[in-house]
């Protein structure tokens, strides 16, 4: 069942992000692996909307999850844009490692612009599907 969840746009918003995802995880039939890696993923996503994106009005962004045709499919969703795609991180850097950390983990990734918001989605399929 797809799951919209408004979380306040802040780090004190991720534990709850990963409590949600790791229950869709699981329900979606996601092993162990797969649903540390769902979390691990979404931990990095809410936290480049909280630093990098823009609230929604009622100061919150939003967690979609949805289980897809071989697992799960996330979505963290913030009002913020951007003019370029991201760009790698230089190796002396103490961030901008989170999009190459959630393209390590997970099987699908998209990041999408536009209508003045900002969605990471990104999918992580079940053992063997």
């Amino acid at each position: 069942m797809k799951r919209e969840t408004w979380l306040e746009a802040a780090p004190a918003s991720t534990p709850t992000a990963r409590a949600i995802v790791r229950e869709a995880a699981t329900e979606a039939g996601l092993g162990g692996d797969g649903t540390w890696d769902l979390m691990l993923a979404t931990t990095e996503a809410v936290s480049n909307a909280v630093q990098h994106g823009k609230a929604w009005p009622n100061n919150c962004i939003l967690l979609t999850t949805e289980p897809c045709a071989r697992g799960l499919r996330v979505e963290v969703t913030d009002c913020g844009t951007f003019d370029s795609p991201p760009e790698p991180a230089p190796l002396d850097s103490i961030s901008g490692r989170g999009i190459p950390i959630i393209a390590a983990v997970v099987d699908r990734l998209e990041v999408r612009n536009g209508d003045g918001r900002t969605r990471v989605g990104f999918e992580r399929h079940r053992d063997g599907a």
